[in-house]
Parts: C-alpha cells; structure tokens; sequence
C-alpha cells in the first residue's frame, strides 16, 4: 500500500504457523500475502519475519528460504524477535525449560543462524513489547498480542521497514534492542467503522426512479455515435429507386407537391378571378394524398413486420428488405468505440462515478444507456408508426369545410362602415356613390364563394352579408348626415369616394389570402407533410436501431447491462460491508468467502474456542513463577494444545495467531491476534502508543466517498480489455491487475470488489489523511483537521523527544536490561512521521529541533497514521552468538541440533 515499492511480508514463524516447508510453499504464502509481487519482478522483496529467540536457529531452513526467494531485486529480511532470552544449555541438551528469568541474565545468548548475519537482514529484538504493563490488572496474553500487533503495523510501513533495516547493517551483527514511542495519528476505531459505513451508504445509493441515458457530452465519441440518430444519409440510401417502397414515397411527394402549387395559386388577390380551376382540383388533390400517405404507411408497416419480427433470420430478414425496395446502406468496417465497446463503456462509467453518482445512480444510467442503444427489431416499432401517421388525423383531412370569406366581427365592421362613411361624403346626389364601395363587397363576397377550394366538396362560404349591409347602411348615412350639417368642399368628397372604393377592395383582397389560409389549415393539410416525415422518421430509425451496427450496439449495451448489475451488486456488498477494521480475506492460503469480504470458516460457534479469555488458554495454565513476573518466556510446550488448522497446516501458538497477508494477524474476521473484538479501552494500549484518535472532520465522509469512487474507477481502467472471449481473454484477465485484494480479478465483478476492499485497506492501514495510489491526481484532498478533526501539533509534539511524553520506551524488562549495551554512541535513532502533514509541521517547526530531538531527520512515510520515534540500542559484548546450523529440526518441529561457529561476536 505504499507508493515506494513493494509492500511488506508478514510472517509469524512463532509456533511454526508460517514456516515454509520448502521453496514452493513460501511462493505460495509471498502470493497469497503480495498478491501483486509477480507483477514486477525488479522489485525488492520485504520481510517482516515475527519469531521466538529459540526460533532464530531452529528455523534456520526457513530463513534461508526467505532469503534466497527469487527476485531480480534484493531480498530484505527484518527479523522481530519477542521474547526473553533464554539461559545457557548443552547444544546436545533437551529443549530449555521454562524456569524464571534470572536476575543478571548471566550466560544469556541470543543465538542467530548464520544466514542471518547475511547483508539485507537485521535483527530487532522486542523481549518485551508492552513495555511493562502489570499482568495483575490486566490480560499480559492480549496484551502482548495487542502491542505485537501495533509494533507489527509501524514496522511494516516500508519507509521504517528501510529506515530500521538500514540502521541496523550500521551496527555490528545487526542486532539491537528496541525503544521507541509513536503516536498514531488517526481517527479512533469506531468513528473510522462508522465513517467508512457511512461512505459505503453513500456511494451505493439509494434505489431511484429509471434513468436516462446519459447526455452526448458525458459520453466517449463513439459511444455518443451509437447513441446518436446514426449516418446523415443514412434515410436518403435506404429506399430503391423504382422499388415499391420508393414508388409510394413519391406519390406522397407528389401530390403534396400538387397541394403546395395549389395553394401558391389561390394565395393572391387575382385567385378570385382566375382561381376557379384550381380551386376545383383541390378536393382530388387531397384525396389523393391522404390515399398515398396510406399506402405509404401500410408499406412501411408491412416493411418493419416482415423483416423485423422477432425470429426472422438475418439472410430471410434481407430478402424481404430488397423486395420492399429497401437497401441498407453498406457499413464502413471501422470500430466507433476507441478500445472497444468495454473501454469505452468503462470510460463512460468512471465519468459518472467521478461526477459525484452513486453506485446505483451510475446503475441506472447505464441501464437506460443499454436501453437507448441496443439493436430493437424492427416490428416493435409498428406503433410508432400508426403515431406518426394516425387514422383518425388522415380521416379527418377533407375539402369540405367553410371558407370564412368575413365575419362579424367588430374590426370588419368598423372598416367597412368607415368605407362607407367615406363614400358618401360627397353632397347629394354624389352620396350615391357610396353605392361602388358596396359592390366591390359584395362582388369580392360573391367571387369568393365561387372560388372556394372546398365548393366541389360541399364546403360553404360564410360572408356575414346582414352585419356587413348594416354597416354599409350606417356608414352612408353618416356621410350624409355630415354633408348635410356642413359643406364638403367636392374635393373632399372625390377623395373619400375614391378612399372608400380602393379600401374595400383592398379589404376584400386581404380577407381573401386570409380566408385561404384559415380554410387551409381547418383542412389538416398542412398535417400531411409532417406526417410523411414522421414516417421516413420511424421508418429510417427502426431499421437503423435494427441493422445499423447491431453487433457492435449489442455488444455495447450487453456491456452496459453488464457494467450496470455489477454497480448494483457492488452497491449492495458497500451496504452489507464489514467495518474499516475488518480483514478483507481469509489465511493460510484459504480465499475469502464468495462475496470476497469474510472467511467462511468462521461461524458463531467458533468464536469461543479461539477467544483469548477463553478457560482453555487462561492464565491458570501459565507456571506460578511467570504470573509473578508478567514476563511470558514459557515455551509452547507448556501451554495446551492449540486447535488445528482446518488445512492441516501445523497448529499456532496459543494466544498468536499467524499474521495475515496484509500484514494483520488472520484466524478472525476482525483481524486479532487473539481472535476477539479490539479493546477499545486504551488502557490496553502498550505505553508506548500514544492514540491520537479524531472524531472527524466536516471532510471525512465526502473524501472517503470520493477515494471508493476513484478505486472503482482506478479497477475499470485496470481491467480494461481484460475481458473476452478464448484465448484473448485468459491472456487479458492474466495480465489484469489487482489493487488490494488477493488474486488477480478474472471478472469485472472481482475487480470491482477488490476496489472497494482496497479502499478499506488503504483506510485501515494508512489511514485517511494520504491519498491513495488510485486517487484521482487532480483531486484537492483536506487537511487533517478536516479529515481528522485534530491538527498537527501532535505530530510536532510526538517527533520532539526533548519532551517527556515523547521520549522513547525500551521494551525490555528489568531483568534483561543487563544484557544491552551501556554505551550511549552506539544507540541508533529514527524519527519519522507522515509526508501527508509535512508542510504543516515544518511550517510550525521555526527552530528545527536540537540534537536531543533530531526532527530535522524526519523519514516522512505514505502511511498517514503514525509518527514518533525510534531507538536501536545494541546488545553488550558476547550476548550475539553466531550458530551454524547442522539438524535444525526433528520430525517434531522442536530443536536437535546446532553448533556454535567458533567466533562470539560482541
């Protein structure tokens, strides 16, 4: 999980657990711990090896194993030694008893196979790593195994791993003891369960209405081309000239064509004296092409039923096609999606993800996506057709309506009066020339009703004669009335009767054009056009969304439908995940359950016999003389037998349980080395582990949210063209990549699924503060008070060992101090913390620190959780002894044999 190189291997070769039998097994067990180390063979290897001091020689094998593992990098051995050193034996002895330790630790060796002072190992001895804790007031089993754990998590972040390892080549045989005080800098177990929770609630979402597909520009170009209406001359090439299919087109056009004429002909004021002729063909017109708007239509049906029912062979479905006069167009050959429809789908989704969509959201889209764009035989679209051109609209298309030639309205009436008025302006008898502007109404009346379009058909003409009389009759008499108050100058009167006489027939031409138009539209004529291009809508587009690269459409909206049900399974796993703290996967080599989130080993009824309170592996089966003393040094001999395992693998220890592969102890779900719930009393905590644990900042959960949706993305590009079919797709799920979860994901559900357990190990390992390596770069990520809810003064505090608080704490008991080296320059000092608060605390930091705190030597690690120091004290003169081993084990798996090397080092 880090971003400097391989991670680190976790093994417990305490009471055999992970101890290899041969090279092979320890491939196995590097796989199943590294699941991406055979990715990149250049790599260095790491190993934290966790062991007994007895176990130094008799697994001297197995060390050996470790370090000549196949790599074309180096190997680098770390090697944690806890528990006391024994006394003095016969090399031809039994096995050491497990008496008291002495007080002066007189004769004590820790004795060290050869191939462990090999260059690239270092030994860290930890006799004591819960620094002193009173076995009277608390559990010294698990609590060792508690501050084993916490040791193990900081010693497997790589950049202390190398920092630790490095300085230990500096010290002769590479052995020292350790003293150290951390702080993790992290939000407590259960606000970080809660949180994560709340992240997998959010990100699956919740089950809304159905989507739409999503808009052209979220989507990738050529999935935006199979979504779209296809080849501009796509319905221009689809009909045979001369076909039948073609010939009821045209007669469509045709007389639409003949109706357009006809209407250009009648839409002028001289139409009322020469528009008779074509006024009378206008019925027939119409007749004949609402009937060829029939025939086209039922053509086009029979077009869509004959070739595009469902069952129809391709061949059968193209002859049929040919005989309705219809010919698809030819297909260019190229692919329309960069990469393939998976790519550009995977494309399509992670743009929905990083756009803030939940799972199900994103689900839905492209379940409508998979909708809009799948090929759809073409007889489903028979409904459309029967919309795009109704019946009941063609039936309702006839000449036989009224032309409104005028009306009674007031704006007429007003008109024609003031005409009138006009007209009779001039004195008597000149009044009598009101008499034209009449004629010309009525007359243009009387042409009007000749001319009707709909005459033939039975259409009427409504003139409105009684209103428009009476508004002659009420004009003139004004005029007169006028004439007789007053004295109209004759020219005056010339002018009105002119005025009035131009004015009705210009009132009489517009009533004209706009009778025309409004008995037009009262026909549904202008509805045919509409409907002919509706037809060629339907009809192009169900052939379209049937024919025009209908593999690659199937494959694109198989792969959505695909992608779709692996979200919405994704979704439901986020809501039923464990909590931040849990193991992803099982141990010892067995996979995790179906659902890749729980062993199914484990089960209700287990949970006691493995339960570190349990009665079977108490205190009351520790000798009388190390209750006293609070120090375990007891060999495993003397504690009962441990249940073994369901593999046959050889049993562990009793209270150690063997480190899984992300470098947490398996046999549980949970993930503890004594296999019950974490002790959320920190009073269980070693007192060198300092929690700074957070509540949450106001960007806990949206970051978390955000980090799921980058894995799930960083998991389809990953997967990208992994998926196939033969050949091609074993080699493409072989070369597939996997981030975080073992295995390397043969399907995109697995790859999706182990995108958010690599989400929750990242979280539990490093904590939220880092980025992970699949977070998006372009992404702004909060500081640690927002992610947190706490600063970074803490971290300032925890790295400057001048303070009390932070000074380091050796984990050694009394009784062993004896055996460490007195001289103050040989003692080795680390100081780490991590890089994601870096500016924070060197911006805080004006006086960098004395010598007595060394912050200036800060390793800065990806991981986001811890932050302290460490201190390599070595061993005095002759308490390292080399061994060369001869028999390291009988058939028991206990020591035989070993013979010193002849030097004593130290």
């Amino acid at each position: 999980m880090s971003t400097t190189g391989a991670p680190v291997a976790v093994l417990d070769f305490r009471g055999g657990g992970d101890v290899p039998a041969n090279a092979a097994e320890l491939r196995r067990t590097v796989a199943e711990r590294l699941p991406d180390s055979g990715h990149t063979g250049a790599e260095d290897l790491r190993f934290l090896v966790v062991d007994d001091p007895d176990g130094l020689t008799a697994h001297a094998e197995a060390y050996e194993l470790v370090t000549a593992s196949p790599t074309l990098g180096a190997v680098r051995l770390l090697c944690l030694v806890v528990g006391g050193l024994p006394g003095p034996r016969d090399p031809a002895a039994p096995p050491p008893d497990t008496g008291p330790v002495t007080a002066g630790g007189a004769g004590r060796r820790l004795r060290l196979a050869s191939v462990l002072r090999s260059s690239g190992t270092g030994v860290l001895w930890a006799a004591d790593p819960r620094a002193g804790h009173d076995a009277r007031t608390a559990d010294p089993d698990g609590e060792t195994e508690a501050a084993l754990r916490a040791l193990t998590d900081l010693l497997r972040v790589p950049e202390v791993f190398d920092g630790v390892l490095s300085e230990l080549r500096n010290a002769p045989v590479s052995v020292a003891a350790l003293s150290l005080r951390v702080l993790e800098h992290d939000l407590s177990a259960p606000v970080r369960d809660r949180a994560w929770s709340t992240a997998l609630t959010h990100f699956a979402g919740d089950d809304g209405p159905a989507g739409v597909p999503p808009l052209a520009q979220d989507l990738p170009p050529g999935l935006a081309e199979l979504l779209g209406p296809g080849p501009e001359r796509f319905t221009a090439s689809l009909l045979r000239p001369g076909g039948p299919a073609e010939t009821a087109h045209r007669a469509c056009v045709q007389a639409l064509g003949e109706l357009d004429e006809a209407r250009a002909d009648l839409d002028t004021a001289t139409a009322l004296l020469t528009g008779r002729r074509v006024a009378g063909q206008i019925p027939r017109t119409i007749e004949r092409a609402v009937d060829a708007l029939r025939r086209y239509r039922e053509g086009a049906a029979g077009v869509l039923r004959d070739s595009g029912s469902p069952g129809i062979p391709s061949n059968e479905a193209f002859a049929r096609l040919a005989d309705a006069g219809v010919e698809l167009p030819a297909e260019d050959g190229r692919s329309r999606v960069r990469g393939g429809p998976d790519e550009g789908l995977q494309r399509c989704a992670a743009r929905l993800l990083t756009s803030g969509l939940p799972l199900r959201a994103a689900a839905a889209k492209l379940s409508a996506l998979a909708e809009r764009v799948a090929p759809v035989p073409a007889a489903a679209r028979l409904q459309d057709l029967e919309r795009a051109c109704p019946e009941e609209s063609l039936r309702r298309v006839s000449a036989g309506q009224t032309l409104y030639f005028a009306q009674a309205r007031a704006g007429h009436l007003a008109l024609t009066a003031l005409l009138a008025f006009l007209s009779a302006l001039w004195p008597w008898p000149g009044t009598l020339l009101v008499l034209l502007t009449a004629a010309v109404f009525f007359l243009g009346g009387a042409l009007a009703a000749a001319t009707h379009p709909g005459r033939t058909a039975g259409g009427r003409t409504h003139q409105a004669g009684i209103a428009r009389a009476a508004a002659l009759l009420l004009g003139a008499a004004a005029g007169l009335g006028l004439d007789r108050l007053v004295t109209v100058p004759p020219a005056a009167g010339l002018a009105g009767v002119l005025l009035g006489v131009l004015g009705s027939v210009l009132c009489v031409a517009v009533w004209w054009r706009r009778a025309v138009g409004d008995w037009w539209e009262a026909t549904g004529v202008t509805e045919l056009r509409t409907f002919l291009a509706d037809l060629d809508t339907v009809l192009a587009d169900a052939l379209r969304r049937q024919w025009w690269a209908a593999d690659e459409r199937t494959r694109c909206a198989d792969g959505a439908r695909t992608l779709a049900a692996v979200l919405r399974g994704a979704a439901a796993e986020a809501e039923a995940g464990q909590p931040a703290s849990a193991v992803p996967e099982g141990h010892d080599g067995h996979q995790a359950g179906s659902d890749g989130w729980a062993d199914p080993r484990w089960d209700d009824s287990s949970w006691d016999e493995y339960s570190g309170g349990g009665a079977a592996w108490g205190n009351a089966d520790w000798p009388e003389d190390e209750r006293a003393t609070g120090y375990a040094e007891a060999a495993s001999s003397t504690r009962p037998p441990a249940r073994p395992e369901p593999n046959g693998a050889p049993p562990a220890a009793p209270g150690r349980t063997p480190f899984r592969a992300d470098g947490h102890p398996g046999g549980h779900p949970e993930g503890h080395l004594d296999g019950v719930p974490p002790v959320t009393d920190h009073r269980a905590d070693p007192p060198w582990l300092d929690r700074g644990a957070g509540d949450g900042g106001p960007d806990l959960v949206p970051t978390l949210v955000a980090d799921l949706a980058d894995a799930t993305v960083d998991a389809l590009r990953r997967y990208t063209g992994t998926a196939g079919q033969g050949a091609d797709g074993a080699v493409g799920a072989a070369r597939a990549v996997s981030i975080g979860a073992s295995g390397t994901p043969s399907t995109l559900e697995a790859a999706v699924r182990q995108a958010i357990v690599a989400a929750r190990v990242h979280l539990r390992h490093n904590g939220v503060v880092p980025a992970p390596p699949f977070a998006r770069r372009d992404r702004l990520r909060g500081d640690p008070t927002a992610l947190l809810g706490i600063g970074s003064q803490r971290v300032r505090e925890a790295l400057n060992t001048r303070e009390q608080r932070a000074r380091p704490l050796l984990l050694c008991p009394p009784a062993q101090l004896s055996l460490l080296s007195r001289d103050p320059a040989e003692t080795r000092s680390i100081t780490f913390a991590p890089q994601a608060v870096r500016s924070v605390v060197e911006a805080a930091r004006p006086d960098g620190f004395d010598h007595d705190g060394t912050a200036d030597r800060v390793v800065w690690t990806a991981s986001g959780r811890f932050a302290g120091s460490l201190r390599l004290i070595p061993l005095r003169t002759g308490v390292v002894e080399s061994v060369r081993v001869r028999t390291w084990a009988d058939g028991n798996g206990t020591y035989t044999d070993n013979e010193p090397s002849g030097e004593v080092t130290w």
